[in-house]
């Protein structure tokens, strides 16, 4: 996709990516299930410190979406993917995942990794489409929201 720069989030731009967690994830109607609490700049800038972890941002040309990555073992967990309203189903997604997977791979990592809500289908929808499959499940792992019960998350990976 022409138009779309990516480029890797260091501390600097720690608001940001809790300026885009806030407008995609943390911005999830409650009556989809969204109770996610958007992070604060402080705390993703604690989470690209962390030894291993990376982030990456997408413009296009204005901050379009972002990815969160921490390392997990032999894997990289994706922590957060968001793409805001107005750039989603552009690629925008694909080429944040497929940026994650070469970052991933050259850190050594054997797979990438992600949880995501099981009655989500249009993220399980894309998920799949850039290659994850199902590999596990954690009953109630969302926390229930006021008005919405606790929600399973599936554990998705992709190899690398």
């Amino acid at each position: 996709m022409s138009g779309v720069t990516l480029a890797a989030a260091g501390a600097q731009h720690a608001e940001l990516v809790a300026a885009l967690h806030a407008a995609t994830i943390g911005a999830e109607p409650a009556a989809r299930g969204g109770n996610a609490k958007p992070w604060s700049a402080a705390f993703v800038a604690r989470l690209l410190a962390l030894p291993g972890a990376f982030g990456i941002v997408a413009e296009a040309p204005d901050p379009a979406g972002f990815i969160l990555c921490l390392p997990a073992g032999e894997a990289v967990d994706i922590a957060a993917i968001g793409v805001v309203d107005g750039a989603r189903r552009r690629g925008i997604g694909r080429r944040l995942v497929t940026a994650a997977a070469a970052r991933a791979r050259a850190l050594g990592a054997e797979r990438l990794m992600l949880e995501v809500a099981a009655d989500n289908a249009p993220a399980l929808a894309f998920y799949r489409r850039v290659g994850f499959s199902d590999t596990g499940h954690r009953r109630d792992y969302y926390a229930a929201a006021p008005t919405s019960a606790a929600r399973d998350a599936l554990i998705l990976s992709k190899t690398l």
